[in-house]
C-alpha cells in the first residue's frame, strides 16, 4: 500500500496537464478513426472473398502480380507501399496453394518474377465478382450526408503520399 495520498503523489500542474490532456482525448483522431474504418472494410472484403479461399490483402497481391510488368517481391511491396518481408509472409499460402508461383528472371537470374499460375489467374477471375460485391456493400453503407466515396479516397491517398510529394 501506498503511504503517500493521490492528490500529493500528483506533479505540480499535472490537473492542467490533464486538462490538456483530456481536451486531445476528446478531439476526433483521424488516425484511430481510419483504423477503425480500415478494419470494417478489411471484414467486408474478406468475408466476400473467403468463398474463394482469399483475404482482401491476397487479393491485392495477386492483382498486382496480374497487373506489374515483371514483378518481384520488391516491387509489388514497393507499389503496395509494406515491408518486403511482411509481403513474403503474405505470398507463402498464395505459393503453398499452388496459385502463384516464382521464376528466374532472365535478365538477373538472382531475381526472382512472380507470376500466377493458370489456377491463380482462374481464382483472381472468379474473385473479382466477389471483390465487386463488397465495393458496392461499401457504397450502400456511406452516410448520405458523407462526401462521394471518390473524393473521400482521394483525400486519403493525398495523406498517405510522402510529405515531400504533397
Amino acid at each position: 500500500m501506498n503511504p503517500i495520498p493521490p492528490a500529493a503523489r500528483q506533479t505540480p500542474g499535472a490537473e492542467t496537464q490533464d486538462a490538456d490532456v483530456d481536451s486531445l482525448l476528446s478531439a476526433p483522431c483521424y488516425c484511430l478513426a481510419v483504423r477503425r474504418a480500415s478494419r470494417r472494410l478489411g471484414a467486408i472484403y474478406d468475408a466476400e472473398l473467403a468463398a474463394h479461399g482469399l483475404t482482401v490483402s491476397q487479393f491485392a497481391i495477386m492483382t498486382s502480380i496480374r497487373t506489374l510488368s515483371a514483378p518481384t517481391v520488391q516491387r509489388i511491396a514497393d507499389q503496395m507501399e509494406m515491408d518486403q518481408s511482411a509481403l513474403s509472409r503474405g505470398l507463402m499460402p498464395l505459393e503453398r496453394g499452388g496459385l502463384v508461383a516464382a521464376k528466374s528472371d532472365p535478365a538477373d537470374r538472382r531475381k526472382k518474377i512472380l507470376v500466377l499460375t493458370e489456377m491463380g489467374a482462374r481464382r483472381l477471375q472468379e474473385a473479382t465478382a466477389a471483390w465487386e460485391t463488397a465495393q458496392r456493400q461499401v457504397e450502400a453503407g456511406v452516410h448520405p450526408d458523407s462526401p462521394d466515396l471518390n473524393t473521400l479516397l482521394a483525400g486519403i491517398n493525398a495523406l498517405g503520399r510522402p510529405a515531400d510529394t504533397m
